[in-house]
């Protein structure tokens, strides 16, 4: 996480448990769990319509870009990698 924070457009990182709570994170509590909430129901529902496409396809990166800022969600079984970046 260290190595993402060092870029200079990442406003934070959180790492997010398989019960949905942050773990880990550089953010204020708040933004936290509203990043987590949200970003991790939005990852399951890309995978469970990648899964409509094609069953043997899993989501691997799920980029959200809007004009301020860019969110960009690993998502695994155990934890999903958030990392929030500013838009240049």
């Amino acid at each position: 996480m260290a190595r993402i924070n060092e870029n200079g457009n990442v406003v934070g990182t959180i790492i997010v448990n398989c019960e949905g709570f942050p773990e880990t994170t550089t953010l204020d509590s708040l933004t936290a769990a509203t990043y987590s909430t949200h970003m991790r129901n939005l990852s399951h529902h890309a995978n469970n319509s990648l899964k409509e496409i094609d069953v043997t396809d899993e989501l691997v990166v799920l980029r959200l870009v809007s004009r301020k800022t860019e969110a960009v969600v690993t998502p695994d079984h155990e934890f999903h990698l958030i990392a929030v970046m500013r838009r240049t």
